[in-house]
C-alpha cells in the first residue's frame, strides 16, 4: 500500500512540477530584477521593504489557479503582491 500511496504522490508530484514550470517560462519576461522595493500599507510607502525579484502586474491569474488547485497556502499574500 505504501508504494501505491508514494507512486501516486510522485505523479501528482511530477503533474504539479510541470504545469509550475510551464507557467514559470510564461512569466518569465515579468520578473522585476530590483532587489529592494518598500513596502506599501494602504497605499503609502511604510518602513518596510520587499527583496524582491517580483512580478510585474502581481502573480498571473494562472498561476494562482495552479497553486490553489493543488492545495498551496496563498494566505501569506492575501493583502501583499507577488
Amino acid at each position: 500500500m505504501a508504494s501505491s500511496t508514494s507512486s501516486s504522490v510522485e505523479a501528482r508530484s511530477l503533474i504539479f512540477q510541470t504545469e509550475f514550470e510551464d507557467i514559470c517560462r510564461e512569466v518569465q519576461g515579468l520578473v522585476q530584477s530590483n532587489v529592494i522595493v518598500p513596502w506599501f500599507e494602504d497605499g503609502v510607502a511604510s518602513e518596510s521593504c520587499l527583496l524582491v525579484p517580483s512580478l510585474e502586474g502581481g502573480m498571473p491569474e494562472r498561476l494562482t489557479v495552479h497553486l490553489k488547485d493543488n492545495l498551496v497556502d496563498l494566505s501569506a499574500f492575501d493583502k501583499g503582491d507577488y
